[in-house]
């Protein structure tokens, strides 16, 4: 039965993915804008468009064929790992896409840095006294879109102060502000869930029988978060696959070259087998954070649900006892 579900759920995945893919693949023709013209535009626009050289682009590009025969061109040449030539610069899409994704991978890393280390500024007052008020803080810090904290960060750090660079990518320091802008938000989520979460663990009885017992804080503190962490895991995959939208209007903001910002382009030329190479890893890359958050969670779940795990610790004696014996 678990296997026919897990089946089941990676079928509804790949249709899911397919069905997405084919919108593309369609989005020049749902436009009602004559693709031919667009690509004339972003090659060139001093050239008059007569119908001789829309002509031209739709034999050179395939057009005639219609959509669907277009589709199907593009998903086999997939199936032999070629991603295409892109319609308006003529140069592989592979590259292109890789060097985006490498691009939003490296900022997407950042932001997650960021937004553990908030959730744990969050969570930490939480631990010590087993209450705490983080969780209107850090639902505030959740609400706020990523596009908004990346215009405020860009102005107030960039243009008024001139600590960082506004634009571009070219060192670390280049990665502070989009790392910021998307991490402040997702940690402020992780924030909120754990801190929600913690209380209802730390009233078990286990807790109080292992601080009678002597058992260090910090040790109660891992344990508390080793119960709380497995049953958010998933939703921490789902803040991970959100980064990736909200990266596209970071990146837009800060100039990123990265993989939203190389989609969303595409995506204004009409440039459609690079808009497809760019949705694709975009979707790989989200698909990728869900199984990672999954496979965590199984990691946590084996040793955490075991009463082993929480059986109470024998407590060290002290001095005075033995010297009693």
């Amino acid at each position: 039965m678990r296997y026919a579900a897990k089946r089941a759920a990676g079928l509804t995945r790949g249709l899911g993915l397919l069905v997405v893919l084919a919108v593309v693949g369609l989005l020049p023709w749902l436009s009602h804008r004559d693709p031919a013209l667009t690509v004339l535009r972003a090659r060139s626009a001093e050239q008059e468009a007569t119908e001789e050289a829309l002509a031209a682009i739709r034999a050179d590009l395939g057009l005639d064929a219609g959509p669907l025969s277009l589709l199907g061109r593009w998903a086999g040449d997939l199936l032999r790992g070629d991603f295409g030539t892109s319609w308006v610069s003529g140069h592989d899409v592979l590259p292109s896409v890789l060097a985006g994704l490498q691009v939003s991978l490296a900022l997407m890393g950042a932001a997650l840095g960021v937004a553990v280390l908030l959730a744990a500024a969050l969570v930490a007052p939480v631990l010590v006294r087993g209450r705490g008020s983080a969780g209107a803080f850090a639902a505030m810090l959740a609400a706020v879109p990523e596009f908004l904290l990346a215009t405020v960060a860009l102005l107030v750090f960039g243009v008024w102060l001139g600590w960082l660079p506004t634009s571009g990518w070219q060192s670390a320091e280049y990665l502070v502000l989009p790392a910021l802008a998307l991490g402040v938000p997702a940690g402020g989520l992780l924030g909120r869930l754990v801190a929600d979460a913690l209380p209802a663990v730390l009233d078990e009885r286990w807790v109080e029988l292992w601080r009678g017992a002597g058992v260090s804080r910090a040790r109660i503190a891992g344990a508390a978060l080793r119960r709380v962490l497995p049953p958010l895991v998933p939703q921490f995959g789902m803040v991970a696959v959100g980064l990736t939208g909200g990266a596209v209007a970071v990146e837009t903001v800060f100039a990123v070259p990265g993989i939203g910002r190389t989609a969303l382009g595409a995506a204004r030329s009409q440039d459609l087998p690079l808009l497809q190479g760019s949705v694709l890893a975009l979707l790989l890359l989200g698909l990728l954070a869900g199984a990672l958050a999954a496979g965590v969670r199984r990691r946590l779940l084996g040793p955490a649900l075991r009463d082993a795990g929480l059986t109470l610790p024998r407590p060290a004696r002290s001095a005075r006892t033995r010297r009693c014996r």
